[in-house]
């Protein structure tokens, strides 16, 4: 069976966008839209109104985010049967996870023919289908909606003087600790931090995020922004205790750094909009209390440096994130917990905590 076509295509509608949050959207009439008595049929009118509806939504938000209709409303006042249907479909209001449209549809003649209200639901990212295989995890280019698929994650540890000597070490002038996290770490913008049980106190840890965007090995620091995509604002969440364990017995903090959830990213704001990354501000608040706050130039390290040191023990490939360090102020979170993570020209991260329930995957 071949695949069917956008809805919309299928039902002959052709969109004409007049601008953000307002579309027109035009169906030239055929036999099959009408009944025996070559009215219109009142389920193509509905059809055309949650097109030109749902049309004025998506022309209302960033192109990579993704909506579906949750209710809509059609009142009918007359058939037709003309030659040509338009539909105007308009955003009423928007908010962060819902959109509320309306619209109506008149003929050849302008007489009104049907009304609509009716409501979206929005996301950030296009969801996927429940008992869908699991897509590989992937971070989002703001704008174009490009998604690139995400390898390996390098984190840098002790890249911020204070939070050196607030995790009680000695700030000095030598390398940053790299450890690396797995893909399956990552959540999206809107999703949840999942808490293992019975493994201590989880901390939050606020991060600028380098995505890698050309492969490379052990690439010269003046070189290192060319092998930049883009940068997003990312949390580096922590089991502290295991971790304190783990730096005890001189062992790997793969467990405390690597658990499912543990590494939130926002959508990825390209480098050519931000530069090298250095003078911007980042901040984390929890429960609208502010936790972390810093610059960037703060880093004892920069983007070109970290790159550079990266690509010499990992060869870089496109899609890796190179997490760069977190400023002082990290701190415990518990489920309930709303997290907001902020990079100045780079975008916001906002992110709930709840406790883990292996059943439920």
């Amino acid at each position: 069976m071949s695949e069917m076509p956008p809805f919309h295509e299928y039902l002959g509608v052709t969109l004409e966008r007049r601008g953000d949050g307002e579309v027109d959207a035009v169906l030239a009439l055929a036999p099959h839209h009408r009944n025996r008595r070559g009215v219109v049929h009142g389920g193509v009118v509905a059809a055309l109104l949650d097109t030109a509806l749902g049309a004025a939504v998506a022309s209302a938000i960033p192109k990579e985010w993704w909506c579906a209709t949750i209710s809509l409303s059609v009142q009918f006042l007359q058939g037709t049967q003309g030659l040509h249907l338009r539909a105007t479909g308009r955003v009423r209001r928007r908010g962060v996870q819902v959109a509320f449209a309306s619209g109506e549809v008149k003929d050849d003649a302008g007489r009104l023919i049907a009304t609509a209200e009716g409501s979206w639901h929005l996301w950030p990212h296009r969801p996927t289908p429940s008992g869908a295989p699991r897509a590989p995890h992937y971070v989002v280019m703001r704008g174009s909606g490009e998604r690139i698929e995400v390898g390996k994650i390098v984190a840098v540890g002790r890249n911020y003087a204070e939070h050196i000597a607030e995790m009680g070490h000695e700030p000095n002038a030598g390398p940053p600790v790299l450890f690396v996290k797995p893909s399956t770490a990552l959540v999206h913008d809107g999703g949840e931090v999942r808490i293992p049980p019975g493994m201590g106190s989880v901390h939050h840890e606020v991060e600028m995020v380098v995505v890698i965007g050309k492969p490379g090995r052990a690439i010269p620091a003046e070189a290192a922004l060319e092998h930049v995509a883009g940068y997003a604002v990312g949390l580096d969440m922590t089991l502290r205790d295991v971790q304190a364990e783990a730096k005890k017995a001189g062992n790997p903090w793969a467990v405390a750094k690597g658990f499912d959830t543990s590494a939130p990213v926002s959508l990825v704001a390209p480098r050519e909009e931000v530069g090298d990354g250095s003078g911007l501000r980042l901040t984390l608040t929890v429960n609208g209390e502010l936790r972390q706050a810093d610059s960037t130039s703060r880093m004892i390290h920069g983007v070109p440096a970290l790159v550079a040191l990266a690509s010499k023990l990992f060869t870089l490939e496109r899609g890796d994130l190179v997490f760069t360090g977190t400023p002082s102020g990290v701190g415990p979170v518990s489920p309930g917990d709303r997290l907001i993570a902020e990079l100045e020209r780079v975008g916001r991260l906002e992110i709930g905590v709840v406790p883990d329930d292996p059943a439920v995957d």
